[in-house]
């Protein structure tokens, strides 16, 4: 098969995770700036934002429950129950946070539908399973973003590495290659990743796409930034370059601060010799009082009180250093990362708490806000095919029974999407205006609640007619 490969693409995504996690930053990404010729020496990750632009997106793209992340728009009244069982056995309520969160960190999501089978290989549940974009090594699309082949190369240890027998560790790789030609192989082999097939030897599974019933890739791919290659472009991956910066000019800061908040002593004397020559600076020692004692085993520089004979005196000397300077110039090189990664005002302006309103808030983010939408309509598109996948080797397996069958691929019953959803909620305080201008306007208000998003029990509530709320659902 012809599949697009990213080379270095595994070295990469462990850079940018390094970027997030931000412990040893530029000592765990050394090799990868010396093979690009940058040499950062000491430098330390003071004002890294990685973190806050990816969290950004993880607080504000599927936020909260699974009905409050994920509110089901379809024609198919069993969908729903069926869609939450899906969810339910992949634990979904946990696992959309890290979705979301490689997401955004990494530029690219790929999720496998997998299905858990009893000893007798019998299915018993089918799940969504998040993939780390590293273990991707090569995959292909089509027109669609439909994908045709993929392949996954995942480190493993083997049970003596486990148990401690083998050190250090053997080095085993699982191999999956899936293709729409030869369906899915299997290898264990300690080769490295992106070893050709044919090198692989013989793999210990092999099977068809059509034993496990279905005629597709089950995995999906969603770009954070499509940049019309064949992976996306994650959420600060654009910035490394300002964010060394800013990073090389916070550590010289701080080692000018340490290096001149313990200036150095110059020792005076302010006498002469019986001629009117002056003499020389005492030599202090422990006889004398000064700079500590030698019976305490101390440096002579390690006490905070100073003896001195006759006349002489200690002076300090401090550089005339403009820290505040320098600390603008951070500052300015922060602003404009935030030009970069518009998430980072949502920090500056949380701080105002209370004193300015919602409206001002989504009006100063709304940069952040439309990235995040975007973000969010890449990622829903692949996350609706997975639950397809998965419905169907749901289906297939016979997992819901006849009674909650949701029906079929083939007649469209799986067709569904999501409400849209405000990236910064708005408060009870303002959709009651919003309700209230739009009644005013001569909107019924049942029509402005069910525009507002407003569910069936409180649509209910609000018309005191269930039957023809049930009638119109229907």
């Amino acid at each position: 098969m012809s599949i697009e490969r990213v080379e270095n693409g595994a070295a990469f995504y462990r850079m940018l995770e390094a970027y997030y996690l931000n412990n040893g930053l530029y000592e765990n990404i050394h090799p990868e700036l010396f093979a690009n010729g940058i040499t950062t020496p000491g430098i330390k990750g003071f004002r890294n934002p990685a973190r806050r632009a990816v969290e950004f997106h993880v607080t504000h793209t599927w936020p909260g429950g699974l009905e409050q992340a994920f509110p089901i728009l379809s024609a198919n009244p069993r969908l729903p129950s069926a869609l939450k069982q899906i969810w339910d056995w992949s634990n979904w309520a946990v696992k959309k946070q890290v979705a979301v969160r490689w997401f955004a960190l990494f530029g690219d999501w790929f999720c496998k539908v997998a299905a858990a089978s009893s000893p007798d290989g019998e299915t018993r549940r089918v799940y969504l399973q998040n993939i780390k974009p590293e273990h991707v090594t090569d995959f292909e699309s089509d027109e669609r973003g439909n994908l045709t082949a993929i392949r996954l190369d995942i480190p493993r240890q083997s049970a003596a590495v486990r148990a401690g027998m083998l050190f250090p560790p053997s080095g085993e790789m699982n191999t999956e290659i899936w293709d729409l030609e030869r369906g899915y192989r299997a290898y264990h082999h300690r080769k490295a990743a992106g070893t050709p097939e044919n090198s692989l030897g013989i793999p210990f599974e092999q099977r068809g796409l059509e034993e496990f019933g279905i005629d597709f890739i089950p995995f999906t791919h969603a770009p954070f930034v499509d940049f019309g290659e064949a992976r996306g472009i994650g959420v600060f991956s654009a910035c490394l370059d300002k964010i060394d910066e800013v990073n090389r000019m916070a550590t010289r800061l701080h080692q000018l601060i340490f290096r001149f908040n313990k200036p150095t002593l110059a020792i005076l004397a302010n006498s002469t010799d019986p001629y009117g020559r002056p003499l020389p600076p005492p030599r202090l020692s422990p006889a004398l009082g000064g700079f500590g004692s030698t019976e305490r085993g101390e440096h002579p520089l390690e006490d905070d009180v100073i003896g001195l004979p006759g006349m002489s005196k200690v002076e300090v000397l401090v550089p005339n250093l403009n820290y505040a300077a320098h600390l603008e110039a951070i500052e300015a090189q922060m602003r404009e990362l935030e030009e970069e990664l518009p998430e980072l005002t949502y920090y500056r302006y949380r701080e105002l708490g209370s004193n300015i309103s919602g409206r001002a808030v989504r009006l100063l983010l709304s940069q952040a806000i439309n990235r995040t939408l975007e973000a969010r309509a890449n990622l829903e598109s692949a996350f609706i095919k997975a639950n397809k996948m998965a419905l169907s080797l749901a289906e297939n397996a016979g997992l819901f029974g006849k009674s909650g069958s949701p029906g079929s691929y083939a007649q469209g019953d799986f067709e569904h999407a999501f409400m849209q959803r405000e990236v910064i909620p708005i408060t009870a305080e303002e959709e009651a205006n919003i309700l209230s201008t739009e009644v005013s306007a001569g909107v019924p208000l049942e029509l402005a609640a069910r525009r507002r998003g407003w569910q069936t029990e409180d649509l209910r509530a609000l018309t005191g007619r269930p039957e023809t709320i049930d009638r119109e659902e229907k």
